[in-house]
């Protein structure tokens, strides 16, 4: 993600579904944070053919449990059509939180249910970092802000720009604004594409935080670089994608 803007996961990754989809014909997407380390080798890196599945059941973060049933954060795999069954993710989420829960309600919306392996198999550790200052937690308050997406209006902040609806108004906002917002409303501009030996490095300007949040200089913090690892495929899965998505410095 170029440029200073707030963090956006969800929008990077529909840039990269999309970017890797011109390349070859996948069948198989996985989504995967960079700081999450499968622990079991029967956890197998292949979709499910009829649901989207929900593959980090079990994070050492969480105590190696499922925080909530409707909990899709983490790693994901999906097929081709069932991303695009659902719109893909949505792209109004600035900053950390709510973009997974969000994406759990469109699968429901879509008419699928979310697929997981065993809770003794899907377990994860998350590798410990700093936290990134411009992955900001989206507001946590409910109302107050009208019409993001999809409403009469927003409220106005003092700079005089328009300022998005809470995380949580997004999520109420979810049943009527998903079919609106996702794959078919992605806009972004692709500035470099890298070819390395083990992934692909799309350098992307895909806006700025409508609330008007501007990240710190590239000085003053570590910018996030999420690389998702390639996993290994055998004879009989089908094949799986891995995307790349970096934070760069402003050029």
């Amino acid at each position: 993600q170029a440029g200073n803007s707030t963090f956006n996961r969800a929008k990077l990754l529909n840039v990269g579904v999309k970017e890797a989809l011109k390349d070859e014909d996948w069948d198989c997407l996985f989504l995967h944070d960079v700081d999450l380390i499968p622990e079991n080798d029967h956890n197998l890196y292949t979709c499910d053919p009829w649901n989207p599945k929900h593959v980090s059941v079990a994070m050492n973060k969480f105590g190696y449990s499922l925080p909530y049933p409707q909990y899709f954060g983490g790693v994901s795999a999906l097929t081709p059509d069932q991303y695009m069954k659902i719109n893909g993710f949505p792209n109004e989420y600035w900053g950390w939180g709510g973009e997974d829960d969000d994406i759990a309600t469109r699968v429901r919306l879509a008419g699928m249910k979310i697929s997981r392996p065993p809770i003794s198999i899907g377990h994860y550790k998350m590798v410990k970092h700093k936290s990134d200052k411009g992955n900001e937690e989206n507001p946590h308050r409910s109302g107050g802000a009208r019409g993001w997406p999809g409403g009469d209006s927003s409220d106005i902040g003092d700079s005089g720009a328009a300022v998005p609806v809470p995380r949580f108004d997004l999520l109420v906002r979810t049943q009527r604004t998903w079919t609106q917002d996702g794959m078919n409303s992605l806009s972004y501009a692709l500035l470099a594409k890298e070819l390395r030996p083990l992934y692909t490095n799309l350098t992307v300007d895909i806006g700025r935080d409508p609330r008007g949040r501007p990240r710190p200089a590239p000085g003053s913090s570590r910018l996030r670089e999420e690389m998702l690892r390639q996993p290994p495929r055998g004879d009989l899965p089908p094949l799986s994608l891995s995307l790349s998505l970096s934070l760069s410095p402003p050029r």
